[in-house]
């Protein structure tokens, strides 16, 4: 019986550095896309164009399993403890930045103001929702990103996950923000 929980525990953190890996290729990705950017005024190389294919794949890759497991992370979260942060990092969410996207919780770190230490939320029953709501725009207008939680289980999520990489986690709908 012990065997089998070590060999559990194994099995679950090499699968979760396996999902990572693939979620890194997805975030470098982006990264390079704003590199590729600049460099692409500078230089239109023959040899880009089968790279970029392949990037396109590679974001596609990680799109398509979050699309597939994204609500099994967001339960991870929740049931998991000891795995909770190897998780968090594998999450992601609508933002006011790019709504339409996906960000992960290290980007939306990578982007927060320099005085802000909490990352922001708001929760709703839809995307459209949400982007109407009188909250986000006074938090928008003053320059601040939010996480969009649309998904009925997103709210559930950021309960258990109440702090990432020392930053608290919080409602903008909640007084306390």
């Amino acid at each position: 019986m012990k065997m089998i929980k070590v060999m559990s525990k194994k099995l679950v953190r090499k699968a979760l550095e396996m999902i990572k890996a693939m979620a890194d290729e997805d975030d470098e990705e982006e990264e390079d896309d704003e590199e590729e950017d600049e460099k692409k005024e500078e230089k239109e190389d023959k040899e880009e164009k089968p790279k970029k294919k392949e990037d396109e794949n590679k974001a596609e890759r990680y799109e398509a399993f979050w699309k597939n497991f994204g609500k099994n992370i967001k339960l991870g979260v929740i049931e998991d403890p000891s795995n909770r942060n190897r998780l968090a990092k594998l999450l992601r969410f609508s933002s006011t930045n790019d709504p339409d996207g996906l960000t992960s919780l290290d980007e939306y770190i990578s982007r927060m103001k320099p005085d802000q230490d909490t990352i922001l939320f708001l929760a709703g029953d839809s995307k459209d929702g949400i982007m109407k709501s009188p909250i986000l725009k006074k938090y928008v207008k003053k320059g601040y990103e939010v996480l969009l939680l649309h998904d009925p289980i997103d709210e559930f999520c950021t309960q258990h996950l109440t702090e990432y990489e020392k930053r608290k986690i919080k409602s903008i709908s909640k007084e306390d923000v």
